[in-house]
């Protein structure tokens, strides 16, 4: 195998690897966003929820 082709070879491999390394790390940040963005909505009715149980007076 020629100098060539096995720098060629090494190229490919670090840009398929580099690529997976990628997806893997923005579909990370993505789940870790959705959570975070699920939890603040959970939150905010939560205290929704108790702001208007609060509000209304026991009869």
């Amino acid at each position: 195998m020629t100098a060539q082709a096995i720098i060629l070879m090494l190229v490919a491999m670090i840009i398929v690897w580099g690529g997976l390394a990628v997806s893997v790390t923005a579909l990370v940040v993505r789940g870790r966003r959705e959570e975070d963005e699920e939890r603040a909505a959970a939150f905010a009715a939560a205290h929704a929820h108790l702001r208007e149980g609060a509000e209304q007076p026991e009869s």
